[in-house]
């Protein structure tokens, strides 16, 4: 069992609040002795988006954001589970514990978790149906009434046209589980949104900023394209490992797919180089995330 220390971020990268959390080693599991399924479905960031363009500003609806605290700590087990405490935690001689609920660390936690909301979603209003496709997307359509619940892990997106129901959920959700709620959206899956009148702005400047800086780049002046047109990049003689260049380019790409979706073009042409690149090859790379506006 160990004490995780974390410090959660906000969409500008800056620590918001800090957090201590217990884990457990999962890896130590066997498959079926103490666990057995633990696929448990994930959103996908098409589907957030969505939610925030095609369904939030077509139809009018304003955007919540909730968060639930010690999201593992309220679902149940299926399995007999037992672990080792460590000696400072020792109660009258006992060693060992069996867990009633899900921690951070087993293999079947994340299942657990998306069980036990998908049961209260379900639950909380016989009118709410899940999307076929998606199954981390929740609907509501009514006479008067439209709601969209985009669960995500330990968050909840809620997109929804009467903010007394939105009030009712929340009240439903803190008396099931501890849940913070955090007004309107403006962070998704470490992406900023920024609202204006029928728009909705993706924006990763955070962790541009902080991409930019670790290459040293900060006073690169922004450009109009990503790459300069006609820009010719030639393959080193041996392989070059001052600079991570699969991360500058794992980081790349999700710039592109997330928010920036012109340094896609770049992306391509620098993996041609992953095993022979040179320094102005990827530092032509890393100069294409400080052009993002």
């Amino acid at each position: 069992m160990t004490l995780i220390l974390k410090a959660k971020l906000d969409k500008s990268l800056q620590p918001d609040r800090r957090k201590a959390r217990i884990c457990v080693q999962g890896n130590k599991q066997i498959f079926g002795v103490n666990h057995f399924d633990t696929f448990a479905p994930y959103t996908q960031l098409s589907s957030v988006r969505l939610v925030l363009t095609l369904l939030t500003l077509n139809l009018g609806l304003v955007v919540y954001h909730m968060d639930v605290e010690t999201a593992f700590l309220n679902s149940l087990l299926d399995e007999e589970l037992y672990l080792r405490l460590p000696s400072c935690l020792e109660f009258d001689g006992c060693r060992h514990a069996k867990l009633k609920k899900a921690v951070y660390g087993p293999k079947q936690s994340g299942k657990a978790w998306f069980e036990t909301s998908d049961s209260f979603i379900m639950g909380d209003d016989s009118r709410m149906k899940k999307s076929d496709v998606e199954p981390c997307l929740y609907y509501l359509r009514g006479d008067r009434l439209t709601v969209f619940i985009q669960s995500y892990v330990d968050d909840y997106v809620v997109a929804c046209n009467s903010w007394q129901w939105y009030h009712d959920i929340v009240e439903a959700v803190n008396a099931s589980y501890p849940c913070k709620d955090l007004g309107v959206l403006d962070l998704v899956m470490g992406i900023g949104v920024r609202w204006g009148v029928g728009t909705a702005y993706l924006s990763q400047q955070g962790y541009i900023a902080s991409m930019v800086a670790a290459y040293g780049l900060e006073d690169a002046r922004p450009a109009f394209l990503p790459m300069t047109p006609g820009t010719v990049l030639l393959p080193a003689d041996g392989k070059n490992t001052c600079i991570p260049y699969r991360l500058l380019l794992g980081k790349l790409k999700c710039i592109a797919r997330c928010s920036f979706p012109d340094t896609m073009a770049v992306v391509s042409v620098l993996s041609m180089y992953v095993l022979h690149h040179r320094r102005a090859g990827a530092l032509q790379g890393a100069q294409a995330s400080a052009q993002v506006p």
